[in-house]
């Protein structure tokens, strides 16, 4: 027996078990009503799959990485200027086909991400189970990224990029609300998961909307997936070359485990090296082991677009201007495929056939993973997408 609550986009499914008491007041410290392992949980799940629908259609699957570092600019036809991203990682990491949103794109992630703050108060939030907590910020985050990223649109300095309508910096400004609580990204990444949940794998579920940071899914986090879908994304940006690099003499990884080293890694060295070789396939883990200094130093601000971060479209391009909340910005909409994204899905077919023809479709990883036996688990979407399917199993297929 059951009820089903209905929040505008968002279903949960609430079973009749015990549900914990009432928030903690709000003299407490600011972030402590977040702690996921307050009171007696239930067995709930929230259903995201209007967001998994949302993403498969805006997300470009580039695939793995097949450590190949992207040489020189791209070579067009004729004497057009190159002017996206140049760098060596450029053609890793999934894509936002931002090119072509219109504003109804934007107004539906938008309302979705309103729905999603206004969640956790018409429901006994800290009853969930730690895993649906979990989820449910790391949605929270990717919704609010993307959001931000197509308002800011063509714009691609991401680490100089203020929240749409602010002058605060993306991740700094207080662009959400939860429970009462005005919060940014980075609280909810920092501050709240990094804080509450002592597991690294945490790491790679925040897209924050560049090229160098771990990829956006091209499906939601679920309660009683999260673990899996995490791992799927550290193994592939451990064994991508924005995850770990290197040169003769040292070992480069990402930034992001700098900024992940207070909460998870104080014995850095021992700790972070032991980190990736729990996900790292035979190359990486052999640079891993080597005897050779560490420095936390790749970064790749690009934008996670298809035209590589550039703000020219390239081929037939139609300049409008719309209003949104009173203010009118410039928009401009491809209306073919530009020269950026033409490259960028050459290079990703190529290394695809390349992997295909040397047998190389995924590695099959083992871990253990949290206790999940408290939650009752619910398929909610039985028309799963193949791709996504294949893309978790990381099966070795001919």
């Amino acid at each position: 027996m059951f009820q089903f609550f209905r929040a505008g986009f968002i279903a949960v499914i609430c079973f009749l078990a015990p549900l914990a008491g009432a928030a903690q007041s709000s003299d407490e410290v600011r972030f402590d009503i977040f702690n996921p392992s307050v009171g007696e949980h239930g067995r709930q799940q929230i259903d995201y799959s209007v967001w998994s629908d949302m993403l498969s259609d805006i997300v470009l699957n580039v695939g793995l990485s097949d450590r190949r570092s992207a040489r020189g600019d791209p070579v067009f036809t004729g004497t057009r200027i190159y002017t996206g991203n140049d760098s060596r990682y450029r053609y890793e990491s999934n894509r936002i086909i931002l090119h072509l949103f219109e504003d109804f794109h934007t107004d539906a992630i938008s309302a979705y991400r309103a729905e999603l703050e206004q969640l956790p108060g018409q429901l006994n939030f800290s009853a969930l189970h730690p895993n649906e907590q979990l989820a449910y910020w790391l949605n929270l985050y990717t919704v609010a990224i993307v959001e931000q990223v197509a308002l800011n649109y063509p714009r691609h300095d991401l680490d100089r990029m203020d929240a749409y309508g602010t002058r605060e910096g993306v991740y700094e400004a207080d662009i959400l609300t939860v429970r009462g609580e005005a919060l940014s990204l980075n609280d909810i990444q920092y501050n709240i998961v990094y804080r509450f949940w002592d597991d690294p794998l945490v790491i790679y579920g925040f897209f924050n909307g560049s090229v160098g940071s771990p990829r956006i899914r091209r499906d939601a986090y679920e309660g009683d997936t999260v673990w899996r879908q995490l791992e799927s994304n550290g193994r592939e940006f451990v064994n991508a070359l924005r995850g770990v690099d290197s040169t003769p003499n040292r070992l480069d990884i990402s930034e992001h485990y700098r900024m992940a080293r207070p909460y998870f890694f104080p014995e850095w060295e021992n700790q972070i090296r032991a980190h990736l070789l729990t996900l790292a396939n035979d190359e990486v883990a052999e640079l891993v082991e080597r005897d050779m200094p560490l420095r936390a130093n790749v970064n790749e601000w690009g934008l996670a677009d298809m035209t590589n971060g550039s703000s020219r479209c390239g081929g037939a391009i139609s300049q409008t201007t719309t209003t949104v909340d009173g203010a009118q910005r410039d928009a401009s909409f491809c209306s073919n495929l530009p020269d950026n994204a033409r490259i960028l899905l050459n290079f990703v077919i190529e290394r695809r056939i390349r992997q295909m023809r040397n047998g190389l479709s995924g590695d099959v990883f083992i871990r253990d993973l949290p206790d999940r036996s408290e939650q009752i688990v619910i398929n909610l979407d039985e028309d799963e997408d193949e791709e996504t399917e294949a893309e978790e199993a990381d099966e070795v297929s001919n």
